[in-house]
């Protein structure tokens, strides 16, 4: 029995045949769009031959030259050129000082060293507390290493000493190790100075009122901390037993003798004797080793007031008052005068007998919060010798109220001259 097909519906056409007039014939293309000849380069539509945009792409990179896309990428870039600019400018401020303070230590002047190594350090450190608050200093520079060459040479002008206590402010008990070696000198020599405080104090105790001791007792107390700190550097021991000599002021040749022996030890602390040693070279009449000292002094920083003062003392004192009245001079380059500064040119005019200038110096640079009893008793020294009762009696009586000067009172009294004061004997008034 065969299989048996339904039979299509007589109105379903035959899928395969289609009116001949609707099949294109070979021979003839079918129709195409015809394409223009132009296009517009931003959006790819039609434009005139002589153009190269279309007016509304014109308009919109008229309004926007930007693609708006690219803002965010022009923004960027403007932001990271301003950043960029502003830490220029910083590291500049920052690093400017570094270099201005290595070529100050490098000429030896230590003074300006280590102020510029700290505005460094304080700008750097100023600048992170306002924008990094709890990032690091090196952000900007290197911080640390700021500090190190700051404390470098704090030792170098104020001595281990005074370099440890700003490193245990700084970093406490743990310093870097670049920093070690100061800081163990800062230890050694900071246990050898509490042994002698407290050794000194308990020997005065046992003495009479009055009484200073001898020299000999202070000797051996200095043996005796050195026997118990052997760490403790020579030159200290040295200084100590020097500084004994010099408090007593009983023999000035053998101040002077111990005096020598710790320069010999360690020449380049100043900041250890160079006060103490001007004083006892000059009770010694040792001027010119005096001077020798202020050279020095002048060498690390010609605009420290104190050691112009100095200076212009012991030119006066070798019988040089017009190169004293020149370092004066020339230090106002420099400088604002101290009252002291003024005080040591009002006695440089005194013995030229100008005693009016000198007068008016003395008086105008007189300040009851920084003025010293050697300015008020140098005021009531030249009222006299100018002849101004009043003037002499205003200061007299307010130095009297203070402690009387024998010089003054012997001066008044026509015993002694000012080149007795001002030229011999430390040429200072006492």
């Amino acid at each position: 029995m065969s299989e048996h097909i339904p039979a299509l519906p007589d109105e379903e056409p035959d899928i395969l045949i289609q009116p001949l007039e609707d099949i294109p014939r070979a021979s003839e293309p079918p129709e195409s769009v015809e394409e223009p000849l132009h296009r517009c380069a931003r959006c790819d539509g039609g434009i005139p031959e002589d153009t190269e945009y279309c007016d509304e792409c014109l308009q919109t990179m008229q309004a926007y030259p930007f693609a708006p896309g690219t803002w965010i990428g022009v923004i960027l870039i403007v932001l990271a050129a301003i950043f960029s600019l502003f830490a220029l400018g910083v590291n500049l401020l920052i690093a400017h000082p570094i270099v201005q303070g290595d070529r100050a230590h490098a000429r030896g002047d230590l003074r300006t060293c280590y102020m510029d190594y700290a505005e460094s350090y304080n700008v750097a450190s100023r600048l992170n507390d306002l924008l990094f608050k709890q990032g690091s200093l090196s952000f900007f520079s290197n911080g640390s290493r700021t500090i190190e060459k700051q404390i470098r040479a704090a030792a170098e002008l104020n001595g281990p000493f005074q370099a440890g206590r700003t490193m245990e402010s700084i970093y406490g008990a743990n310093p870097p190790r670049a920093l070690q070696d100061i800081y163990a000198q800062y230890q050694d020599i900071s246990a050898f100075v509490t042994e002698m405080q407290q050794s000194v104090s308990a020997y005065r105790d046992t003495l009479p009122a009055g009484d200073t001791g001898s020299y000999d007792d202070m000797a051996a107390l200095v043996d005796d901390a050195l026997e118990k700190l052997p760490q403790t550097p020579d030159y200290m021991a040295q200084y100590y037993r020097f500084s004994a000599s010099y408090s007593m002021a009983d023999d000035p040749a053998r101040t002077c003798k111990l005096l020598d022996a710790l320069i010999d030890m360690q020449p380049d602390a100043l900041w250890l004797w160079a006060s103490e040693g001007i004083h006892a070279y000059d009770l010694g009449g040792k001027y010119v080793k005096a001077l020798s000292i202020c050279n020095s002094l002048m060498q690390r920083d010609a605009s420290d007031p104190a050691t112009v003062a100095y200076t212009m003392m012991q030119l006066r004192l070798l019988g040089k008052p017009q190169e004293a009245l020149q370092v004066y001079d020339r230090a106002l380059a420099l400088t604002e005068p101290s009252s002291e500064m003024q005080r040591q040119k009002a006695i440089v005019l005194m013995l030229d007998k100008k005693y009016d200038e000198a007068l008016t110096l003395l008086t105008e640079s007189y300040s009851p919060q920084t003025a010293t009893l050697e300015h008020l008793a140098t005021i009531a020294l030249c009222a006299h010798a100018a002849g101004d009762k009043a003037v002499y009696k205003e200061y007299k009586t307010l130095l009297d109220g203070y402690m009387p000067f024998e010089q003054v009172d012997l001066f008044a009294a026509g015993e002694i001259t000012l080149e007795d004061i001002f030229l011999s004997g430390g040429g200072e008034v006492q």
